[in-house]
């Protein structure tokens, strides 16, 4: 039996996990998802209703776990879904980034990039899907670059 929780993510979030790790999503054993879930799982108190996956939520298969057996430990409290949105978000971003900064030569736009990726990726152009990951992209290029260091491969900035 599957012990799910659910945990609200942005849709672009939503969608990409769900086409790299499935519906209900399994995270990787040996990746950080697991530890992250086993570490904040708790027993449900017995006032707790059962969960429902509400909109915007992406479901996710709880780890087995000899420690923290999932028919026992299911639940998640509010701080602890922010820790696993958390995590999805790092490794998306991980992800985008490693992807994008690729390209010896960006001689094409940043749009046909991004565009191009969320295709790859299982990320629909519905909503504000692309003008939040163009600016997600931007704003870690432009951290950067308020430092002085210029991250863009074989792309120069005035």
């Amino acid at each position: 039996m599957q012990y799910l929780v659910y945990v609200k993510v942005p849709r672009y979030e939503l969608e990409w996990c769900e086409h790299h790790f499935g519906r209900p999503c399994q995270f990787p054993s040996s990746s950080n998802l697991p530890a992250v879930l086993r570490h904040f799982t708790r027993e449900r108190p017995m006032d707790a209703p059962a969960e429902r996956r509400e909109e915007g939520e992406v479901a996710i298969v709880l780890p087995d776990s000899r420690a923290k057996r999932p028919d026992r430990y299911n639940f998640l409290t509010h701080h602890g879904k922010r820790a696993v949105a958390e995590a999805i978000d790092n490794i998306f971003t991980m992800h985008l980034w490693e992807d994008l900064t690729d390209i010896g030569c960006r001689s094409v736009q940043l749009s046909c990039l991004v565009m191009d990726w969320m295709e790859t990726n299982g990320i629909s152009m519905e909503g504000n899907n692309y003008e939040n990951l163009r600016m997600k992209f931007q704003r870690i290029k432009d951290a950067y670059r308020r430092r002085g260091v210029n991250i863009s491969r074989g792309y120069k900035h005035k």
